[in-house]
């Protein structure tokens, strides 16, 4: 093939979302240290981010889950014959749709404030000035719910077109926005305790962060308008694409559900009686993060692959399918495990960085075991975004829906059972292993499931790389952290934050050669097959060797 037909296969696409990624996390990454920097790990943070929180899980419960699951499938197959009519009116019914359930459920929210402000904070709830100033926050945060709507089905109209850019650069620009509102409040005195915050203030952290997500929709309509579809709310779908259309809206309801659930037990733990102000803070940075090289990584390569994917299955290409999916799925896997070591070398720099206030010494020795924690999850999690793709492309929604689902409802059994052994100072590691736990489960669970839909060809290359990848992240995790500790790289603020970011990055840059070293000398063969699959986006033989996969189409069928 061309080079010009490289560059637009997956390889092409991942890497222009892996680099506009990169820039935009980085800048979500600034967002959250200016975030701990000025807003604080104190009260007024803790009931910040809960309030935060509930237009997210509210979105997501309701909606979010249906509508990532299934814009880009639903369009793929009108794509790929040219059908813009069926395309347009595809998109138009979902748009509508989202705006007919979020716009009541944002109203219920600003009317509901206080008692959910209430419920939200358990034992914080005692406490008048957190619930007044959540029950506000909520009020203002209210149309965020509409607002992730519409922009979760313009980032799947654009992704199904393959337009990658402006969804990649959204968050980038709600997070300077955001970050803009920190940098104001602490210019105009904010306070860090809940009961002496200044309604200026106050509004300023509210409103900006509303605004934050106007931004994250609205950036979205200039490249819509490129694709000239003409999109105007309806509810009535094509003929034909109601019955799939539910099929997956009910597996990313439940899948999101889940995953939502968790973050509501998290946020009463992280406020229960016995819990250091801030835990919520610090779990927060901990999840940041933990986000960053899954979305710098993982999503790319997922987001990238999901057009092809949607495509061959629309068209009954299982070889071309599991062409795509493979060296995907074991780059994920490579990148992952690289990416825990990386995370847990920095994880004492990084929680100076994120907490560098003498004020947050107690909060910053939290931060580092709570990133360590986090850090086993991200093989687990990076699978959980290529291989629900990978199903959802072929119309199957039972089996992800149990294994995501059912990863979600173990996490929340493991946050209970942690956080009724550990004490109190370290609820944010009880909770951010029991989301570790979850996820793993989940992941694990995909992988057998797409084994026996797919066939091992799905998975070529796996089983040698995965092996080799968590050797070389526990070597070159160990030796990254050998060198953050012999640097003096203890997470209490004094060090000062140049030295700890120079501290991270010797650290980081010893994991990257430990574990290059280890990966090319034992699995130089596969990642060679998988880099040169990608490249080809499934247009052209990887060189791996065919195995039977008779019997998975009757497989797909039972789960549709």
């Amino acid at each position: 093939m061309t080079r010009q037909q490289a560059v637009r296969g997956v390889a092409g696409a991942a890497a222009l979302i892996a680099v506009l990624t990169v820039v935009a996390r980085l800048a979500g990454f600034g967002r959250s240290v200016v975030f701990t920097n000025t807003v604080g790990a104190a009260s007024t943070g803790d009931t910040y981010l809960a309030a935060n929180n509930v237009p997210n899980i509210v979105f997501e419960v309701v909606a979010g889950g249906a509508l990532a699951s299934l814009v880009v499938p639903m369009l793929a197959g009108g794509i790929a014959a040219g059908d813009r009519e069926q395309v347009r009116q595809t998109a138009s019914a979902l748009l509508g749709w989202a705006l007919l359930v979020l716009t009541p459920l944002a109203v219920a929210l600003a009317l509901l404030a206080r008692p959910i402000a209430v419920g939200l904070l358990g034992d914080d709830a005692a406490d008048p000035a957190k619930v007044d100033l959540a029950a506000r926050f909520l009020v203002v945060f209210a149309p965020q719910v509409v607002l992730y709507g519409i922009g979760i089905v313009l980032t799947g109209v654009l992704q199904a077109h393959r337009r990658f850019a402006g969804p990649a650069l959204a968050p980038l620009l709600s997070s300077v926005v955001v970050a803009g509102a920190y940098l104001t409040f602490a210019g105009i005195g904010g306070a860090r305790a809940a009961e002496d915050l200044s309604r200026p203030a106050e509004l300023v952290l509210g409103v900006g962060t509303t605004l934050g997500v106007v931004a994250l929709a609205g950036c979205l309509l200039l490249p819509l308008r490129g694709l000239r579809l003409g999109l105007r709310p309806r509810l009535r779908f094509p003929v034909g694409a109601a019955p799939r259309v539910r099929r997956l809206a009910v597996a990313g309801v439940l899948t999101l559900a889940g995953q939502q659930l968790v973050a509501v037990v998290a946020i009463r733990l992280a406020n229960a009686g016995g819990v250091p102000d801030g835990t919520q803070v610090v779990y927060f940075a901990g999840m940041t993060l933990f986000l960053l090289p899954w979305a710098a990584l993982a999503v790319p390569l997922a987001t990238s692959a999901y057009p092809g994917l949607s495509e061959r299955a629309a068209r009954g290409d299982d070889e071309g399918f599991r062409r795509v999916l493979a060296p995907v799925v074991v780059l994920v896997v490579a990148l992952s495990a690289l990416a825990a070591a990386g995370l847990v070398a920095v994880s004492g720099p990084m929680a100076r960085v994120f907490l560098a206030s003498d004020r947050d010494a107690a909060s910053a020795a939290a931060l580092a075991p709570t990133i360590v924690a986090f850090v086993p999850g991200l093989l687990g999690y990076g699978l959980v975004a290529v291989l629900t793709r990978a199903l959802y492309a072929r119309g199957l929604w039972k089996a992800p829906t149990v294994c995501v689902g059912g990863g979600w409802l173990v996490a929340v059994a493991a946050d209970l059972v942690l956080a009724g052994v550990l004490p109190g100072d370290q609820r944010a590691v009880a909770l951010a292993t029991g989301h570790t736990i979850g996820v793993t489960v989940a992941g694990l669970g995909l992988l057998m499931v797409v084994h026996r839909v797919v066939g091992v060809q799905g998975l070529a290359g796996l089983p040698r790389t995965g092996s080799v990848a968590v050797l070389a992240g526990v070597l070159g995790g160990a030796a990254g952290l050998a060198v953050s500790r012999a640097l003096g790289s203890d997470p209490v603020p004094g060090g000062g934050v140049l030295a700890a970011v120079g501290i991270g990055v010797l650290a980081g840059g010893t994991v990257l050669v430990v574990a290059a070293v280890v990966m090319m000398g034992l699995a130089r063969r596969p990642l060679t097959a998988a880099v040169r699959g990608l490249r080809s986006g499934g247009d052209a033989d990887t060189g791996t060797d065919r195995a039977p996969t008779e019997g998975t189409d009757r497989a797909d069928r039972g789960d549709r």
